[in-house]
């Protein structure tokens, strides 16, 4: 090959690698502090993921990583919920308000702002979005979640 050609050729590939489409552009879970997100679910009339963590916890780091990277999740969460995080270490009331004494802590708030649903600790993407449809689809007001599992 000629020395052009493989000039050629590599910026044919580092350009390649530069440009990423627009639809590709990865998007990020629209986080709510916790009084904006209350409020919104109320206009919106949504339900409510509400996502206690802190900065020193390494389970609410693999979720970040993990769990809240998920292009599904992502998604999910931003048609269909208001999402709200909260500090536990900084957001002191809030977090004794809602009993929270390990991290991550995971809630479900329906229309009225009263929880449906707590999922403590790490949660995989798959779980995870599990629990998103079957709380948004209202299944938990008439089957446990092993028979939405079942039902699917």
């Amino acid at each position: 090959m000629s020395q052009k050609l493989k000039w050629i050729a590599v910026m044919v590939i580092v350009i390649s690698c530069l440009w990423i489409p627009e639809s590709g552009l990865s998007q990020s879970i629209n986080w709510k502090s916790y009084a904006d997100g209350i409020l919104l679910s109320k206009q919106k009339n949504k339900k409510v993921f509400l996502h206690f963590m802190t900065d020193w916890c390494g389970y609410c780091k693999k979720m970040d990583l993990l769990t809240f990277s998920d292009e599904r999740v992502i998604q999910f969460l931003n048609d269909h919920f208001v999402s709200i995080k909260v500090d536990g270490d900084r957001e002191t009331q809030i977090r004794d308000s809602y009993k929270v004494t390990g991290y991550p802590d995971n809630r479900f708030l329906g229309n009225n702002r009263k929880q449906i649903n707590r999922l403590p600790g790490f949660i995989q993407q798959d779980s995870f979005l599990f629990y998103l449809e079957y709380i948004h689809t209202d299944s938990y007001k008439t089957m446990s979640p092993m028979e939405y599992y079942k039902s699917r």
